[in-house]
């Protein structure tokens, strides 16, 4: 299906949208892949200088003493970077680690040049590893706190991908060295490397703003015991990803000290040793690129962080059980199963592991994300080498050591690995929960609990119990009313449902809702689940409102779970139009867009637990980044993926053209789509708002086939579509007569209507009143579709010059909006301001009927339009929209005064 206004797109584009990038990602993304590449540059000359100096003196021995002198390195470096994590300011951490690499990496190379020494090259691995933990601190540390968890998601594959070019050079490079002599080449390009990933690093600084202030949470509930906050603080996450990582840790040196220790076995000349190694870490290297940049991210969407995660642990244990089943006398045989398992188990920690391990530490504060980074990295993962490195140490001399000893207890290790990894996803849920979560909150609102039996409950005939539904319309019964019909309980639900199914007062029928949610009964439940049902969209968010007051009942969940997919169909429909429609319509299908957005949320908590629909529908609405990544990342995880992918499209800031097209992939192509003014004059307002439903009938151009859809429009009750479908009979009186005489024909009442409409019509139209509103700083971010709400309770009044409006002291009760004329606000003989066209007063009177702080007189003929406080509640239980601008204006006003 073609999608107007979507432009040919440029190479960039397209290979940003193959990567997963968006455009305004593009240049921060480009940075930290540089600035990786450079990192990986340095930090694996190092290596193979390291490596090129170990393997040449009894490396079965002297391997496991480097990795246990390289962990203690790494754990003193972690504690030194975790202490100055905590008094520095992470920009001037992450310079002074770059240029401490530096530093380290000139020592490293008078080193190489002074001595060949089996200490040498021991300081010199453990001087790689120190410099590696650095630079992955600076590195994860920055990009955690420039990308949310959801670009984490996205991205941390792409930008970790930097490094693993530079890595496949250095192992070409190695594959070249033959002698000591040139290994201080290496460590000179490495230096230089450095000095220019500190350069990549000031350009990222320069665009981004770095800050590691607590944010602020409900405290977490204490899960842990006191000894062991003082270590994870109150995280289960931080103490399972920390254990997981030390047993990793202790599982890849074992591994890759085999795969070692068996090449020099197989290749006792240092070149061949080198060229053999070389050529498997240019393979790996540029094997787990390609997975990173292409593939990474479409696995984990389709997979899940949770497969992901497992894939590690579960390829290990399979690849160790091979084992099993070698012949351990052929090392001819051995050797490409030691390469296959050390290359297969570096490209999957590599692409796939790193980037989700690191994605899980996002929904904790920024504080304590760096923290724990640093924590699992700088202490763990150190640890986890010591380990492995003394298990290696040990078992050497003993009988099977360099055979099944290692297997056995890398078995053993890695299987606890995926017996915590498995207990990891919940926590990272639970972590999502509470990043989400009320700061405060009040633990009443949690607990439901149906209204108490009454056995003497009384009792009413069907046309008492009618005349109590009609009183519900009235202001001074409807309290009343409401509590008699709560008392009757289950036998006013008949004729309840009768409402509810064929009363056509919208006002009504939402009351009589919230009366249905409020008895709790199953009955009522299902009163509110057939309403729910009805294609009048109106209706089902009056069920959808009520039914908040019930649980998740699972057996009908897939009734919900269709009314979804109905709304996702329908929100595909508008899109489809809102990228053909002017920029009036295209406004007016934005609002009903939002409109499906909170439907969709309503019947997801019918079918999810109430209370995380609730916060991440709150979450996506915030203005924080950070909050609104960590709702769509809950949701990712607790919804049905379609649904998800849906409800992601709508929330994202994409032309409508594009979300047309990703609605299309996800539901298929809509089959002959009617064009929109047609489909939303065609629904009315059973579907659509009165001001969009205005707007349509105003561009709309009726056929003979089509002409009877004006019909319902002539008997609204809402002004503004009577004054738009009057407006189109004009015009088919005066452009196409044939059509007005069908209608005519059709409806014999026409002649009426038209007389009653020109009785009652103002010279004020309800749409000159929408724009009055919007006019208004009271209103003016408030979209047409609610402001059409507050029309019908727009009372036209006018004054005389020097007539009182009200006077200091009276009981306020009314807003008054400028029209035309001016109105004086006097403090006895003092004027205190003068208000005009567009200018309100009396603001307060809508929240808190007090008497007048002043006096307000007509300075001349004035017109305006009051608008009562009790009319005004009843608009406010409706559209919830009108008070939260209202409040906001109030706030601002309140910070001005204060201010001055």
């Amino acid at each position: 299906m073609p999608y107007p206004n979507l432009r040919a797109m440029t190479i960039t584009e397209r290979g940003q949208r193959l990567l997963g990038v968006r455009p305004e990602e593009g240049r921060t993304v480009w940075l930290f892949f540089l600035h990786n590449f450079l990192l990986g540059v340095g930090t694996i000359l190092v290596y193979v200088a390291a490596n090129v100096l170990l393997l040449e003196n009894n490396p079965e021995r002297n391997l496991p003493l480097a990795y246990g002198v390289a962990a203690l390195a790494m754990i003193a470096t972690g504690k030194l970077y975790g202490h100055f994590e905590h008094h520095w300011l992470l920009q001037k951490l992450a310079v002074r680690v770059l240029l401490a690499a530096v530093a380290l990496a000139g020592v490293l190379g008078v080193l190489v040049a002074t001595g060949h020494s089996v200490a040498a090259a021991i300081a010199i691995m453990a001087g790689y590893r120190v410099i590696y933990l650095l630079t992955n601190l600076e590195f994860w540390g920055v990009s955690a706190v420039v990308f949310d968890v959801r670009q984490s998601k996205r991205l941390f594959g792409i930008i970790s991908a930097g490094d693993m070019p530079a890595k496949a050079l250095g192992a070409v490079l190695a594959i070249f060295i033959h002698h000591n002599a040139e290994l201080p080449w290496l460590l000179g390009t490495a230096f230089g490397a450095y000095l220019a990933a500190l350069l990549a690093l000031r350009a990222t600084l320069s665009s981004h703003e770095l800050t590691a202030a607590p944010d602020r949470r409900r405290v977490r509930p204490q899960e842990l015991a006191p000894g062991l906050r003082r270590w994870f603080g109150d995280s289960r996450l931080v103490l399972t990803l920390c254990l997981s990582m030390l047993g990793l840790a202790a599982v890849t040196t074992g591994i890759e000290y085999l795969f070692f220790v068996n090449v020099k076995h197989r290749f006792h000349d240092e070149a061949a040793v080198m060229r053999y190694v070389g050529t498997v870490l240019v393979i790996t290297y540029l094997l787990a690129m390609a997975f990173k940049v292409l593939l990474s991210q479409h696995t984990l969407d389709r997979l899940g962080v949770r497969s992901v995660l497992l894939a590690l642990p579960v390829a290990a244990l399979g690849g160790l059980a091979l084992y099993a089943g070698l012949d351990h006398t052929d090392t001819t045989a051995l050797l490409p199963y030691f390469c296959g398992l050390y290359l297969g188990l570096e490209v999957l920690r590599r692409a796939v592991f790193d980037p989700v391990f690191l994605l899980l530490f996002q929904p904790l504060s920024v504080a304590e994300r760096l923290q724990a980074h640093t924590l699992a990295k700088g202490l763990y993962e150190p640890l986890g080498m010591a380990l492995g490195a003394g298990l290696l140490f040990a078992l050497h001399a003993l009988p099977g050591g360099q055979t099944w000893g290692p297997f056995g207890w890398m078995g053993l290790l890695m299987l606890v690995v995926l017996y915590l990894l498995t207990r990891v996803y919940k926590q990272y849920v639970a972590e999502l929960q509470h990043a989400l979560s009320r700061r405060f909150t009040n633990e009443a609102d949690d607990v439901r609990t149906a209204p108490a039996a009454d056995s003497l409950a009384p009792t009413a005939s069907p046309g008492e119990i009618k005349q109590l539904i009609h009183s519900l319309n009235a202001k001074a019964g409807r309290a009343a009313a409401t509590q008699r019909l709560l008392r009757l309980g289950e036998a006013a639900l008949p004729t309840l449902a009768e409402v509810l199914s064929a009363d056509a007062n919208q006002t009504l029928v939402r009351r009589v809702a919230q009366v249905c949610g409020r008895l709790r009964t199953a009955a009522s439940r299902q009163l509110l689940v057939a309403l729910a049902r009805q294609p009048h969209l109106f209706r089902r968010e009056a069920a959808l409102r009520a039914l908040r007051h019930f649980g998740v009942v699972p057996h009908e969940a897939p009734l919900f779970q269709a009314l979804v997919h109905d709304e996702l169909q329908l929100a595909q429909q508008l899109l489809y139009g809102q990228a053909t429609a002017d920029s009036e319509l295209a406004n007016c299908l934005d609002y009903e867009l939002l409109r499906t957005q909170q439907r969709v949320f309503a019947l997801l908590g019918q079918i999810y637990p109430p209370q995380l629909i609730a916060d991440a529908q709150r979450g996506v609405a915030h203005a924080a980044r950070e909050r609104q990544a960590n709702a769509l990342e809950i949701l990712d995880n607790s919804i049905a993926r379609p649904t998800y992918q849906g409800l992601q499209t709508l929330l994202s800031v994409a032309p409508a053209a594009e979300k047309a097209r990703l609605f299309t992939q996800l539901l298929g192509p809509l089959l002959a789509p009617a064009p929109i003014v047609e489909t939303i004059v065609e629904r009315g307002e059973t579907a659509f708002s009165d001001w969009t439903v205005r707007a349509a009938l105003d561009q709309w151009q009726p056929t003979t086939a089509t002409v009877a859809a004006l019909s319902p429009h002539l008997r609204s009750p809402s002004p503004l579509v009577r004054e738009s479908a009057f407006g189109v009979l004009g015009q088919l009186a005066i452009q196409q007569p044939g059509l007005h005489q069908q209608l005519h024909a059709t409806h014999q009442t026409l002649a009426s209507l038209l007389m009653s409409h020109a009785a009652t019509t103002s010279h004020i139209t309800a749409a000159e009143r929408v724009q009055v509103l919007q006019q208004t700083a009271l209103f003016a971010e408030t979209p047409e579709n609610v402001l059409s709400s507050i029309v019908p309770i727009m009372q036209e009044v006018s004054f005389t010059a020097g007539q009182q409006i009200f006077a200091k002291g009276d009981l306020g009760a009314s807003l008054f909006i400028m029209y035309e004329g001016a109105v004086g606000i006097f403090n006895g003989p003092q004027l205190l301001a003068t208000f005009g066209k567009g200018d309100f007063f009396g603001e307060l009177a809508l929240l808190d009927a007090e008497p007048r702080s002043a006096a307000a007189v007509a300075q001349g003929a004035v017109t305006a339009f009051r608008l009562d406080q009790e009319d005004f509640y009843d608009v406010m239980e409706e559209r919830p929209e009108v008070l939260r601008n209202i409040l906001r204006v109030l706030c601002q006003r309140l910070r001005r005064q204060n201010e001055a």
